[in-house]
Protein backbone atom coordinates (compact mmCIF):
# COMPACT_ATOMS: atom_id res chain seq x y z
CA UNK A 1 0.00 0.00 0.00
CA UNK A 2 2.82 2.31 0.79
CA UNK A 3 4.61 1.62 -2.49
CA UNK A 4 1.43 2.20 -4.47
CA UNK A 5 0.86 5.58 -2.85
CA UNK A 6 4.44 6.55 -3.57
CA UNK A 7 4.07 5.76 -7.24
CA UNK A 8 0.83 7.69 -7.44
CA UNK A 9 2.49 10.73 -5.87
CA UNK A 10 5.41 10.55 -8.28
CA UNK A 11 2.97 10.36 -11.17
CA UNK A 12 1.07 13.40 -9.98
CA UNK A 13 4.29 15.42 -9.61
CA UNK A 14 5.44 14.45 -13.08
CA UNK A 15 2.04 15.33 -14.53
CA UNK A 16 2.06 18.72 -12.88
CA UNK A 17 5.62 19.36 -14.08
CA UNK A 18 4.71 18.54 -17.64
CA UNK A 19 1.58 20.71 -17.44
CA UNK A 20 3.58 23.62 -16.00
CA UNK A 21 6.22 23.41 -18.72
CA UNK A 22 3.52 23.33 -21.37
CA UNK A 23 1.91 26.45 -19.84
CA UNK A 24 5.26 28.23 -19.81
CA UNK A 25 5.80 27.46 -23.49
CA UNK A 26 2.32 28.64 -24.36
CA UNK A 27 2.10 31.81 -22.35
CA UNK A 28 5.40 32.95 -20.85
CA UNK A 29 8.29 31.96 -23.09
CA UNK A 30 9.45 34.66 -25.63
CA UNK A 31 8.35 33.91 -29.16
CA UNK A 32 10.35 34.78 -32.32
CA UNK A 33 8.24 37.14 -34.46
CA UNK A 34 9.26 35.40 -37.78
CA UNK A 35 9.09 31.69 -36.97
CA UNK A 36 6.73 31.64 -33.98
CA UNK A 37 9.34 29.57 -32.08
CA UNK A 38 10.41 30.31 -28.55
CA UNK A 39 13.20 32.91 -28.45
CA UNK A 40 16.34 32.16 -26.49
CA UNK A 41 17.15 35.06 -24.22
CA UNK A 42 20.74 36.31 -23.77
CA UNK A 43 22.42 39.52 -22.67
CA UNK A 44 23.22 40.75 -26.18
CA UNK A 45 19.65 40.34 -27.46
CA UNK A 46 17.93 41.99 -24.45
CA UNK A 47 20.16 45.06 -24.64
CA UNK A 48 18.88 45.96 -28.12
CA UNK A 49 15.18 45.32 -27.53
CA UNK A 50 13.10 48.59 -27.46
CA UNK A 51 11.25 49.79 -24.38
CA UNK A 52 7.65 50.81 -24.98
CA UNK A 53 6.26 53.47 -22.67
CA UNK A 54 2.58 54.34 -22.79
CA UNK A 55 0.58 57.05 -21.10
CA UNK A 56 -2.66 58.91 -21.36
CA UNK A 57 -2.95 62.68 -21.74
CA UNK A 58 -4.96 65.54 -23.11
CA UNK A 59 -4.69 68.33 -25.66
CA UNK A 60 -3.69 71.71 -24.18
CA UNK A 61 -2.93 75.10 -25.77
CA UNK A 62 0.58 76.46 -26.17
CA UNK A 63 0.02 78.71 -23.16
CA UNK A 64 -2.78 79.23 -20.69
CA UNK A 65 -3.42 81.41 -17.65
CA UNK A 66 -6.08 81.39 -14.99
CA UNK A 67 -6.29 85.08 -14.14
CA UNK A 68 -7.00 86.48 -10.69
CA UNK A 69 -7.00 89.86 -8.97
CA UNK A 70 -4.47 90.62 -6.23
CA UNK A 71 -7.21 92.15 -4.08
CA UNK A 72 -10.92 91.92 -3.50
CA UNK A 73 -13.60 94.25 -4.83
CA UNK A 74 -16.62 94.71 -7.05
CA UNK A 75 -16.32 94.08 -10.78
CA UNK A 76 -17.06 97.35 -12.58
CA UNK A 77 -16.31 96.47 -16.20
CA UNK A 78 -15.94 93.32 -18.29
CA UNK A 79 -14.55 94.28 -21.69
CA UNK A 80 -14.22 90.81 -23.25
CA UNK A 81 -16.24 87.68 -23.84
CA UNK A 82 -15.23 84.05 -24.42
CA UNK A 83 -13.69 83.65 -27.84
CA UNK A 84 -12.46 87.25 -28.11
CA UNK A 85 -8.86 87.69 -29.29
CA UNK A 86 -6.73 89.86 -27.00
CA UNK A 87 -3.33 91.49 -27.21
CA UNK A 88 -0.76 91.33 -24.45
CA UNK A 89 -1.45 94.12 -21.92
CA UNK A 90 -5.03 94.80 -23.01
CA UNK A 91 -7.59 95.32 -20.24
CA UNK A 92 -9.99 92.44 -19.62
CA UNK A 93 -11.81 93.35 -16.38
CA UNK A 94 -11.65 96.12 -13.77
CA UNK A 95 -12.59 96.44 -10.11
CA UNK A 96 -13.85 99.50 -8.24
CA UNK A 97 -11.02 101.97 -7.51
CA UNK A 98 -12.43 104.45 -4.95
CA UNK A 99 -10.23 103.34 -2.04
CA UNK A 100 -7.14 103.08 -4.22
CA UNK A 101 -7.64 106.56 -5.69
CA UNK A 102 -8.05 108.03 -2.21
CA UNK A 103 -4.92 106.24 -1.04
CA UNK A 104 -3.02 107.54 -4.07
CA UNK A 105 -4.11 111.14 -3.43
CA UNK A 106 -3.11 110.84 0.22
CA UNK A 107 0.27 109.41 -0.75
CA UNK A 108 0.80 112.20 -3.29
CA UNK A 109 -0.09 114.80 -0.65
CA UNK A 110 2.37 113.21 1.77
CA UNK A 111 5.03 113.27 -0.95
CA UNK A 112 4.39 116.96 -1.62
CA UNK A 113 4.74 117.71 2.10
CA UNK A 114 7.94 115.66 2.30
CA UNK A 115 9.38 117.53 -0.69
CA UNK A 116 8.44 120.86 0.92
CA UNK A 117 10.14 119.75 4.14
CA UNK A 118 13.22 118.83 2.13
CA UNK A 119 13.31 122.29 0.55
CA UNK A 120 13.03 123.85 4.01
CA UNK A 121 15.83 121.63 5.29
CA UNK A 122 18.03 122.57 2.34
CA UNK A 123 17.27 126.25 3.01
CA UNK A 124 18.28 125.61 6.62
CA UNK A 125 21.64 124.28 5.45
CA UNK A 126 22.14 127.37 3.32
CA UNK A 127 21.21 129.65 6.23
CA UNK A 128 23.56 127.77 8.56
CA UNK A 129 26.40 127.97 6.05
CA UNK A 130 25.75 131.71 5.67
CA UNK A 131 25.86 132.04 9.46
CA UNK A 132 29.19 130.20 9.47
CA UNK A 133 30.57 132.65 6.93
CA UNK A 134 29.33 135.56 9.01
CA UNK A 135 30.80 134.03 12.18
CA UNK A 136 34.14 133.51 10.46
CA UNK A 137 34.09 137.17 9.43
CA UNK A 138 33.27 138.08 13.03
CA UNK A 139 36.25 136.11 14.31
CA UNK A 140 38.50 137.73 11.74
CA UNK A 141 37.19 141.20 12.65
CA UNK A 142 37.66 140.59 16.38
CA UNK A 143 41.20 139.30 15.83
CA UNK A 144 41.97 142.30 13.59
CA UNK A 145 40.59 144.68 16.22
CA UNK A 146 42.74 143.08 18.90
CA UNK A 147 45.80 143.29 16.67
CA UNK A 148 45.02 146.93 15.96
CA UNK A 149 44.70 147.75 19.66
CA UNK A 150 47.85 145.85 20.56
CA UNK A 151 49.90 147.65 17.90
CA UNK A 152 51.19 151.23 18.27
CA UNK A 153 49.29 153.81 16.19
CA UNK A 154 50.92 154.78 12.91
CA UNK A 155 51.45 158.30 11.65
CA UNK A 156 48.82 157.72 9.01
CA UNK A 157 46.25 156.70 11.65
CA UNK A 158 47.00 159.82 13.69
CA UNK A 159 46.73 162.02 10.61
CA UNK A 160 43.42 160.40 9.65
CA UNK A 161 41.90 160.93 13.10
CA UNK A 162 43.14 164.54 13.20
CA UNK A 163 41.51 165.16 9.83
CA UNK A 164 38.28 163.62 11.10
CA UNK A 165 38.41 165.92 14.12
CA UNK A 166 38.88 168.93 11.84
CA UNK A 167 35.86 167.90 9.78
CA UNK A 168 33.66 167.62 12.90
CA UNK A 169 34.77 171.11 14.04
CA UNK A 170 33.78 172.48 10.64
CA UNK A 171 30.41 170.73 10.91
CA UNK A 172 29.82 172.42 14.27
CA UNK A 173 30.47 175.81 12.66
CA UNK A 174 28.06 175.10 9.84
CA UNK A 175 25.35 173.97 12.29
CA UNK A 176 25.72 177.13 14.34
CA UNK A 177 25.46 179.29 11.23
CA UNK A 178 22.35 177.48 10.09
CA UNK A 179 20.84 177.91 13.53
CA UNK A 180 21.45 181.68 13.44
CA UNK A 181 19.77 182.01 10.07
CA UNK A 182 16.77 180.03 11.27
CA UNK A 183 16.37 182.04 14.47
CA UNK A 184 16.71 185.41 12.72
CA UNK A 185 13.74 184.66 10.48
CA UNK A 186 13.03 186.05 7.01
CA UNK A 187 14.68 189.26 5.85
CA UNK A 188 12.76 192.35 4.70
CA UNK A 189 13.73 191.55 1.13
CA UNK A 190 12.15 188.09 1.42
CA UNK A 191 8.97 189.64 2.86
CA UNK A 192 8.81 192.19 0.05
CA UNK A 193 9.21 189.43 -2.52
CA UNK A 194 6.37 187.46 -0.91
CA UNK A 195 4.14 190.57 -0.96
CA UNK A 196 4.90 191.12 -4.65
CA UNK A 197 3.98 187.47 -5.35
CA UNK A 198 0.65 188.00 -3.58
CA UNK A 199 -0.06 191.12 -5.63
CA UNK A 200 0.69 189.29 -8.86
CA UNK A 201 -1.50 186.35 -7.85
CA UNK A 202 -4.36 188.74 -7.01
CA UNK A 203 -4.10 190.41 -10.40
CA UNK A 204 -4.10 187.01 -12.12
CA UNK A 205 -7.14 185.93 -10.15
CA UNK A 206 -9.08 189.11 -10.94
CA UNK A 207 -8.32 188.74 -14.63
CA UNK A 208 -9.41 185.10 -14.59
CA UNK A 209 -12.59 185.98 -12.67
CA UNK A 210 -13.53 188.70 -15.14
CA UNK A 211 -12.97 186.36 -18.06
CA UNK A 212 -14.35 183.04 -16.87
CA UNK A 213 -17.12 183.88 -14.38
CA UNK A 214 -19.48 185.06 -17.18
CA UNK A 215 -18.98 181.75 -18.94
CA UNK A 216 -19.70 179.79 -15.75
CA UNK A 217 -22.89 181.82 -15.14
CA UNK A 218 -24.04 181.71 -18.76
CA UNK A 219 -26.91 179.28 -19.04
CA UNK A 220 -26.45 178.97 -22.79
CA UNK A 221 -22.79 177.96 -22.56
CA UNK A 222 -21.95 174.31 -23.12
CA UNK A 223 -21.13 172.11 -20.14
CA UNK A 224 -17.61 171.57 -21.47
CA UNK A 225 -16.94 175.35 -21.70
CA UNK A 226 -18.33 175.84 -18.19
CA UNK A 227 -16.13 173.07 -16.84
CA UNK A 228 -12.97 174.52 -18.44
CA UNK A 229 -13.83 178.04 -17.18
CA UNK A 230 -14.35 176.74 -13.64
CA UNK A 231 -11.00 174.93 -13.74
CA UNK A 232 -9.23 178.16 -14.73
CA UNK A 233 -10.92 180.06 -11.88
CA UNK A 234 -9.98 177.35 -9.39
CA UNK A 235 -6.35 177.40 -10.53
CA UNK A 236 -6.09 181.19 -10.19
CA UNK A 237 -7.64 181.06 -6.71
CA UNK A 238 -5.31 178.28 -5.59
CA UNK A 239 -2.29 180.29 -6.82
CA UNK A 240 -3.48 183.33 -4.84
CA UNK A 241 -4.00 181.31 -1.68
CA UNK A 242 -0.55 179.79 -1.99
CA UNK A 243 1.09 183.20 -2.36
CA UNK A 244 -0.82 184.51 0.67
CA UNK A 245 0.33 181.52 2.73
CA UNK A 246 3.96 182.11 1.71
CA UNK A 247 3.70 185.76 2.76
CA UNK A 248 2.24 184.81 6.12
CA UNK A 249 5.06 182.33 6.73
CA UNK A 250 7.72 184.91 5.83
CA UNK A 251 6.17 187.46 8.17
CA UNK A 252 5.86 184.93 11.03
CA UNK A 253 9.55 183.82 11.00
CA UNK A 254 10.87 180.31 11.89
CA UNK A 255 8.45 177.83 13.40
CA UNK A 256 9.09 176.01 16.68
CA UNK A 257 9.79 172.80 14.75
CA UNK A 258 12.39 174.52 12.59
CA UNK A 259 14.00 176.07 15.67
CA UNK A 260 14.10 172.67 17.41
CA UNK A 261 15.68 171.10 14.30
CA UNK A 262 18.32 173.83 14.21
CA UNK A 263 19.22 173.26 17.88
CA UNK A 264 19.36 169.53 17.28
CA UNK A 265 21.72 169.94 14.34
CA UNK A 266 24.12 171.94 16.48
CA UNK A 267 23.99 169.37 19.28
CA UNK A 268 24.64 166.47 16.91
CA UNK A 269 27.64 168.24 15.36
CA UNK A 270 29.06 168.99 18.80
CA UNK A 271 28.61 165.34 19.90
CA UNK A 272 30.42 164.16 16.76
CA UNK A 273 33.28 166.58 17.52
CA UNK A 274 33.53 165.29 21.09
CA UNK A 275 33.68 161.69 19.90
CA UNK A 276 36.42 162.51 17.39
CA UNK A 277 38.43 164.25 20.09
CA UNK A 278 38.07 161.26 22.42
CA UNK A 279 39.10 158.82 19.71
CA UNK A 280 42.16 160.87 18.83
CA UNK A 281 43.12 161.13 22.49
CA UNK A 282 42.70 157.37 22.91
CA UNK A 283 44.80 156.68 19.84
CA UNK A 284 47.54 159.02 21.08
CA UNK A 285 47.49 157.44 24.54
CA UNK A 286 47.71 153.87 23.24
CA UNK A 287 45.62 150.82 24.18
CA UNK A 288 45.01 150.04 27.83
CA UNK A 289 45.02 146.56 29.39
CA UNK A 290 41.28 146.76 29.87
CA UNK A 291 40.75 147.44 26.18
CA UNK A 292 42.94 144.51 25.21
CA UNK A 293 40.99 142.26 27.60
CA UNK A 294 37.73 143.41 26.07
CA UNK A 295 39.09 142.77 22.57
CA UNK A 296 40.27 139.29 23.61
CA UNK A 297 36.84 138.57 25.07
CA UNK A 298 35.29 139.64 21.78
CA UNK A 299 37.52 137.11 19.98
CA UNK A 300 36.39 134.36 22.38
CA UNK A 301 32.73 135.24 21.87
CA UNK A 302 33.18 135.25 18.09
CA UNK A 303 34.91 131.84 18.19
CA UNK A 304 32.14 130.40 20.36
CA UNK A 305 29.57 131.76 17.93
CA UNK A 306 31.47 130.11 15.07
CA UNK A 307 31.46 126.77 16.91
CA UNK A 308 27.70 127.08 17.52
CA UNK A 309 26.88 127.73 13.88
CA UNK A 310 29.17 124.88 12.79
CA UNK A 311 27.03 122.59 14.95
CA UNK A 312 23.94 124.12 13.33
CA UNK A 313 25.34 123.23 9.91
CA UNK A 314 25.77 119.60 10.99
CA UNK A 315 22.25 119.54 12.39
CA UNK A 316 20.88 121.11 9.21
CA UNK A 317 22.68 118.54 7.05
CA UNK A 318 21.26 115.76 9.22
CA UNK A 319 17.81 117.27 8.77
CA UNK A 320 18.35 117.23 5.00
CA UNK A 321 19.30 113.54 5.09
CA UNK A 322 16.20 112.76 7.13
CA UNK A 323 14.04 114.81 4.77
CA UNK A 324 15.52 113.00 1.77
CA UNK A 325 14.74 109.66 3.42
CA UNK A 326 11.19 110.87 4.07
CA UNK A 327 10.85 111.88 0.42
CA UNK A 328 12.08 108.45 -0.68
CA UNK A 329 9.63 106.73 1.64
CA UNK A 330 6.79 108.97 0.47
CA UNK A 331 7.70 108.25 -3.15
CA UNK A 332 7.64 104.53 -2.39
CA UNK A 333 4.17 104.98 -0.89
CA UNK A 334 3.04 106.81 -4.04
CA UNK A 335 4.48 104.04 -6.23
CA UNK A 336 2.77 101.39 -4.10
CA UNK A 337 -0.55 103.25 -4.25
CA UNK A 338 -0.19 103.69 -8.01
CA UNK A 339 0.58 100.00 -8.42
CA UNK A 340 -2.42 99.06 -6.27
CA UNK A 341 -4.60 101.27 -8.47
CA UNK A 342 -3.18 99.73 -11.63
CA UNK A 343 -3.82 96.24 -10.25
CA UNK A 344 -7.53 97.01 -10.18
CA UNK A 345 -7.37 96.41 -13.92
CA UNK A 346 -6.80 92.83 -15.09
CA UNK A 347 -4.54 92.72 -18.15
CA UNK A 348 -3.90 89.96 -20.67
CA UNK A 349 -0.54 88.35 -19.82
CA UNK A 350 0.08 87.43 -23.46
CA UNK A 351 -1.60 87.65 -26.83
CA UNK A 352 -4.21 84.94 -27.28
CA UNK A 353 -7.90 84.16 -26.93
CA UNK A 354 -10.29 84.54 -24.01
CA UNK A 355 -11.27 80.99 -23.15
CA UNK A 356 -13.75 81.92 -20.43
CA UNK A 357 -14.97 84.80 -18.25
CA UNK A 358 -16.03 83.56 -14.82
CA UNK A 359 -17.60 86.72 -13.29
CA UNK A 360 -20.07 89.45 -14.19
CA UNK A 361 -20.30 93.21 -13.62
CA UNK A 362 -21.41 93.96 -10.06
CA UNK A 363 -20.12 90.68 -8.67
CA UNK A 364 -17.81 90.78 -5.65
CA UNK A 365 -14.58 88.82 -6.05
CA UNK A 366 -11.86 87.93 -3.57
CA UNK A 367 -8.10 87.96 -3.94
CA UNK A 368 -6.92 84.89 -5.83
CA UNK A 369 -10.36 83.99 -7.15
CA UNK A 370 -10.18 82.92 -10.83
CA UNK A 371 -12.09 85.43 -12.94
CA UNK A 372 -10.96 84.72 -16.52
CA UNK A 373 -8.95 82.24 -18.56
CA UNK A 374 -6.74 83.28 -21.47
CA UNK A 375 -4.98 80.83 -23.76
CA UNK A 376 -2.75 80.82 -26.82
CA UNK A 377 -4.77 78.70 -29.25
CA UNK A 378 -2.44 79.25 -32.20
CA UNK A 379 -1.06 75.75 -31.64
CA UNK A 380 -1.49 72.65 -29.51
CA UNK A 381 0.51 70.51 -27.12
CA UNK A 382 -0.08 67.34 -25.17
CA UNK A 383 0.31 66.89 -21.43
CA UNK A 384 0.39 63.42 -19.86
CA UNK A 385 -1.92 62.66 -16.97
CA UNK A 386 -0.75 59.25 -15.67
CA UNK A 387 2.97 58.81 -16.45
CA UNK A 388 4.34 57.05 -13.36
CA UNK A 389 7.80 57.37 -11.85
CA UNK A 390 8.94 53.97 -13.15
CA UNK A 391 8.34 55.13 -16.74
CA UNK A 392 9.45 58.76 -16.55
CA UNK A 393 13.07 57.73 -15.96
CA UNK A 394 13.05 55.93 -19.32
CA UNK A 395 12.32 59.02 -21.45
CA UNK A 396 14.20 62.21 -22.27
CA UNK A 397 13.61 65.52 -23.98
CA UNK A 398 13.54 65.13 -27.73
CA UNK A 399 12.09 61.58 -27.72
CA UNK A 400 9.60 60.93 -30.51
CA UNK A 401 6.13 59.72 -29.55
CA UNK A 402 3.02 58.52 -31.33
CA UNK A 403 -0.03 60.47 -30.22
CA UNK A 404 -3.39 58.80 -30.88
CA UNK A 405 -6.31 61.17 -30.36
CA UNK A 406 -9.50 59.46 -29.23
CA UNK A 407 -11.67 61.67 -31.43
CA UNK A 408 -9.46 60.95 -34.48
CA UNK A 409 -8.24 57.42 -33.87
CA UNK A 410 -7.41 56.85 -37.53
CA UNK A 411 -5.15 59.92 -37.75
CA UNK A 412 -2.33 59.58 -35.20
CA UNK A 413 0.21 62.40 -34.92
CA UNK A 414 3.93 62.33 -34.24
CA UNK A 415 4.90 64.33 -31.18
CA UNK A 416 8.21 65.18 -29.52
CA UNK A 417 8.99 65.45 -25.81
CA UNK A 418 9.45 69.14 -24.91
CA UNK A 419 9.57 69.11 -21.12
CA UNK A 420 9.53 66.74 -18.18
CA UNK A 421 8.23 68.00 -14.86
CA UNK A 422 10.71 68.02 -11.99
CA UNK A 423 8.01 67.70 -9.35
CA UNK A 424 5.64 64.75 -9.00
CA UNK A 425 1.93 64.81 -8.23
CA UNK A 426 0.05 62.00 -6.56
CA UNK A 427 -2.71 60.52 -8.73
CA UNK A 428 -4.71 57.56 -7.38
CA UNK A 429 -1.85 56.61 -5.10
CA UNK A 430 0.87 56.79 -7.81
CA UNK A 431 3.58 59.43 -8.16
CA UNK A 432 3.07 60.83 -11.64
CA UNK A 433 5.01 63.37 -13.68
CA UNK A 434 3.59 65.70 -16.32
CA UNK A 435 5.43 65.36 -19.63
CA UNK A 436 4.73 67.94 -22.34
CA UNK A 437 4.91 66.98 -26.01
CA UNK A 438 4.90 69.27 -29.02
CA UNK A 439 2.50 68.45 -31.85
CA UNK A 440 3.04 69.25 -35.52
CA UNK A 441 0.69 71.51 -37.44
CA UNK A 442 -2.41 69.61 -38.45
CA UNK A 443 -5.73 70.12 -40.20
CA UNK A 444 -7.49 68.17 -37.46
CA UNK A 445 -10.02 70.32 -35.58
CA UNK A 446 -8.33 69.82 -32.21
CA UNK A 447 -9.87 71.21 -29.07
CA UNK A 448 -8.67 71.88 -25.58
CA UNK A 449 -9.05 68.86 -23.30
CA UNK A 450 -9.35 66.10 -25.97
CA UNK A 451 -8.07 62.73 -24.69
CA UNK A 452 -5.00 61.12 -26.27
CA UNK A 453 -2.97 57.92 -25.92
CA UNK A 454 0.80 58.32 -26.09
CA UNK A 455 3.33 55.66 -27.09
CA UNK A 456 7.08 56.27 -26.76
CA UNK A 457 9.56 53.69 -28.11
CA UNK A 458 13.06 53.83 -26.64
CA UNK A 459 16.03 51.49 -26.85
CA UNK A 460 17.27 50.25 -23.50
Amino acid sequence: MTTKRLLISIGIVLGLSILGYWGYLQFLAPVNGNSGETAVSNATTSSTEPTTITAEGQIVPLAQANLTFAGSGIVTTVTVAPGDPVERGSTLLTLDTVEQEIALRQAEAALAQAEANLQMAEAGVLAAETAVSAAEVGVSAAEANYALLAADPTAAQLALNEALLGRTEANVGLALGSQSVTLEGSSSAQIQAAEAAVAAAEATYIAARDRYEPIVQNENASSQDKEQAQLQLNAALANLQSAQAALAEAQAGASSAEQTAAFGGVQAAQNEQAAAEAELALLQAGAQAEQLAVAQAEITVAQERLAEVMVQVTQAETAVMQAEAAVSEAQAQVDAAQLALEKRALLAPFSGTVADVLVEVGETVTAGQPVAIVADLSGWQVETTDLIEADVVEIARGDVATVAIDAFADAPLTGRVLDIAELAAEVRGDQTYVVTLALPESDLPLRWGMSVFITIERNQ
